[in-house]
């Protein structure tokens, strides 16, 4: 049996995958999916777009019917509604601890990934989109803890997608430094 992280408990083994999955190259990753999916890669896409709200549904198909297939970018393609049809911020997969607050009750989950504009956040709760949370967590080889405002801006059965209000200057380039290290 494989070893674990006693202080990740259950989450150890995914802690691991994703440090290994986020440092390989972008060809090997390619492969890597290949071999999870093998050539029903229809049916991976629907199951993706199950996980998404209707507005991300709704999204995605108004940017994929006017986009020609062959046009389709390489970057990542943003459901959250604004102007632009690509991400703005990078993301960076992670498992670090969270705590948060949205209407004066307070939970603790993980961030599953993160970029300089928000986070994504595991867990079974529901809210709704629009609401204010205050989210609270520590970066790794950064013992100050970052407490930020955000609004949550969309939802899956996975968790929900956090979009930060105005981020502090030297809170925003350790942020940023973060998400652009390589491990």
């Amino acid at each position: 049996m494989l070893d674990t992280d006693p202080q990740l408990g259950r989450y150890g083994v995914t802690a691991r995958l994703f440090k290994l999955i986020n440092d390989m190259p972008k060809d090997k990753k390619l492969i890597l999916l290949k071999r999870l999916i093998g050539d029903d890669v229809a049916t991976q896409l629907c199951k993706l777009i199950i996980e998404m709200s209707e507005d991300q549904q709704v999204i995605l198909l108004e940017r994929l019917e006017s986009m020609p297939v062959f046009e389709m970018p390489e970057t990542t393609v943003s459901l959250e509604g604004n102007e632009s049809s690509m991400r703005e911020n990078p993301r960076k997969p992670c498992l670090i601890n969270a705590n948060y607050s949205v209407q004066n009750t307070d939970y603790k989950s993980y961030i599953l990934d993160i970029s300089i504009g928000g986070v994504f956040i595991e867990t079974n709760e529901k809210f709704t989109i629009g609401q204010e949370i205050v989210l609270s967590f520590t970066l790794p080889n950064y013992q100050k803890p970052f407490k930020l405002t955000g609004t949550i801006s969309w939802g899956s059965p996975r968790g929900f997608g956090v979009k930060f209000d105005k981020i502090p200057l030297q809170q925003g380039e350790i942020l940023k430094s973060f998400v652009e290290q390589k491990e």
